[in-house]
C-alpha cells in the first residue's frame, strides 16, 4: 500500500493517519476530511466558542512585548514558565549507559546502548562515531518525526541492515531513501538518535502480539504495519489523558527524555560540549525546538516543518496538526509557538517550511517566521536566525537535508 492509499483509508473502521503530521478521523463517502482549505471548521457548531477562545489567547511573554529588554532576564522568566507547564520532573539519575551492540558501518560505528533517563525509565539509543573526525567532534541530538508511524522510531533515521521494506519506503516519501543520522555521522558529527515513547522499542505492545511484531523482524508485513499503526493512533488520547490522570504531559515524558539524553551524549570523550546540535522533521522538529529552548549546551537546531503560529491553525488544523506530543496545557496563553523558538537566543536556529505543507496554514508560518526574526533581531542577534521555505510538502528531502547540515557545520564550528 502506498503512502496515499495508506491516508486515505479508515484504519479497522475509525481513524487513519496522516502523512507526517498526527492525526485525522476517517472519510466518509459524504464529508472529506478537513484540510486548511475546508470551508467547514471542524467543530462545527462549537466554533464560535472556541472561536472566542482563541482570540483571547495572546502570548503575554513573548520578548516583544514592550516589558522585555534584557533577552537574558526574559529566557529564565519564559523558560521557567515552559517547564512548569510540562508538569513532569522526575528525580535526577545517573543514565548508567549499557554498550549492547557495536557495528562498523564503514565511515564510522555505530552503538547500540541502554540508558536511564528517569530511575524508571530505561531507553535504547544508537551512537554514531565517525571515524575519521578529529576528536572532539560537533555532535547532533537527531530526532524522529511522528509520522503516524509508530512501528519503527530510531530507525527512520538510522540506517539498520537489512531494513524491512515500509521502513524503505517511508524513507523514500520522507527523506528522499536517506538515512539522516548516517548522513551527519558520515559528515564528521557525533549523532545520537532515540525512541520517544510509543515508538519503536518504547511502542505500545499487547500481551497476544506475537513475535515478529514484538522484535520488527523483516517477515513483518505492511498488513502488520498499517494495523499496529492505526491501534497505536487510536491510543494517543488515552496515552494522553493517563499522563495527565497522574499528573504528567506526554509532551513533558518526550521534552525531559529529549534532556537527558542530550546530558548523556555530553558525557561521551568523542563529544566536544561546546559544539552541540540538534534536527528533526515534524514532530522530530517540535523536539528541536523545545530541546534548543531548553538545554543549555544546545547550540544550534534545525526545526524542520513544524514553526507556525498556533492561533490561526485552530479552525481546521488542530486534528491534523497539534496533536497530543506536542500540546502543553495553558502555555499558549504566555508563549506562542515563534516565542519558546525565539529562546534559543543567544544560540542559532533555522526553521525550514513547504510551501505545499498542509498541517499548516501558510499564513500561520509566514508569520511564526517573521515573529521570530524580529525576536532575534530585538535580542541583538538578527544573523543568528534562518528562515528557509522550499516549494514542496511536508518532508524533509535531500536538498534540505544538505543545506541544513552544511548550516549546522558552519554553526558548530
Amino acid at each position: 500500500m502506498t503512502r496515499r492509499e495508506f491516508i486515505t483509508r479508515s484504519a479497522a473502521g475509525t481513524a487513519l493517519t496522516v502523512a507526517a503530521g498526527d492525526t485525522v478521523h476517517a472519510a466518509t463517502p459524504s464529508k472529506l476530511p478537513a484540510t486548511q482549505s475546508s470551508p467547514y471548521p471542524d467543530l462545527g457548531s462549537h466554533w464560535p466558542l472556541f472561536e472566542k477562545l482563541s482570540g483571547r489567547c495572546k502570548p503575554s511573554m513573548s520578548f516583544l512585548e514592550d516589558r522585555y529588554s534584557d533577552p537574558v532576564a526574559w529566557a529564565e522568566e519564559a523558560r521557567a514558565t515552559l517547564l512548569a507547564d510540562f508538569h513532569y520532573q522526575p528525580a535526577p539519575c545517573n543514565p548508567n549507559p549499557e554498550l549492547v551492540e557495536t557495528v562498523d558501518r564503514g565511515d564510522f560505528i555505530r552503538e547500540r546502548l541502554l540508558i536511564n533517563t528517569t530511575p524508571d525509565i530505561r531507553l535504547p539509543v544508537y551512537v554514531l562515531i565517525p571515524k575519521d573526525a578529529p576528536k572532539p567532534a560537533p555532535a547532533i541530538v537527531c530526532l524522529h518525526d511522528h509520522g503516524g508511524f509508530y512501528f519503527w522510531g530510531k530507525e527512520k533515521v538510522v540506517g539498520v541492515e537489512p531494513e524491512n521494506p515500509a521502513l524503505t519506503a517511508f524513507k523514500e516519501t520522507y527523506y528522499s531513501g536517506r538515512s539522516i543520522a548516517d548522513e551527519l555521522a558520515t559528515r564528521g558529527f557525533v549523532v545520537i538518535v532515540s525512541d520517544m515513547l510509543h515508538w519503536g522499542d518504547r511502542a505500545m505492545y499487547l500481551e497476544d502480539d506475537p513475535a515478529r511484531i514484538r522484535n520488527r523482524t523483516l517477515d513483518v508485513t505492511q498488513d502488520d504495519v498499517n494495523a499496529f499503526n492505526a491501534r497505536s493512533w487510536a491510543h494517543e488520547e488515552l496515552m494522553s489523558r493517563t499522563a495527565l490522570a497522574c499528573g504528567a504531559t506526554w509532551s513533558g515524558i518526550n521534552v525531559w527524555d529529549d534532556q537527558r539524553v542530550t546530558d548523556y551524549l555530553l558525557t561521551r570523550t568523542e563529544v566536544d560540549p561546546e559544539r552541540v546540535g540538534c534536527c528533526g522533521l515534524s514532530l522530530g522538529s517540535v523536539r528541536s525546538i523545545f530541546l534548543g529552548a531548553i538545554h543549555p549546551h544546545v547550540r544550534a537546531s534545525v526545526a524542520v516543518c513544524w514553526m507556525a503560529e498556533y492561533q490561526p491553525m485552530v479552525r481546521n488544523n488542530v486534528r491534523n496538526g497539534i496533536g497530543f506530543t506536542k500540546l502543553v496545557p495553558g502555555l499558549y496563553n504566555d508563549l506562542d509557538w515563534p516565542d519558546v523558538g525565539g529562546l534559543h537566543v543567544p544560540g542559532h536556529l533555522m526553521t525550514i517550511n513547504g510551501l505545499q505543507d498542509q498541517l499548516y496554514p501558510l499564513d500561520a508560518a509566514r508569520a511564526a517566521t517573521s515573529k521570530l526574526e524580529r525576536i532575534f533581531e530585538k535580542a541583538g542577534v538578527p544573523q543568528n536566525y534562518s528562515s528557509v521555505y522550499f516549494d514542496g510538502p511536508h518532508e524533509f528531502n535531500a536538498t534540505m537535508q544538505d543545506k541544513a547540515f552544511e548550516w549546522l557545520g558552519e554553526k558548530l564550528v
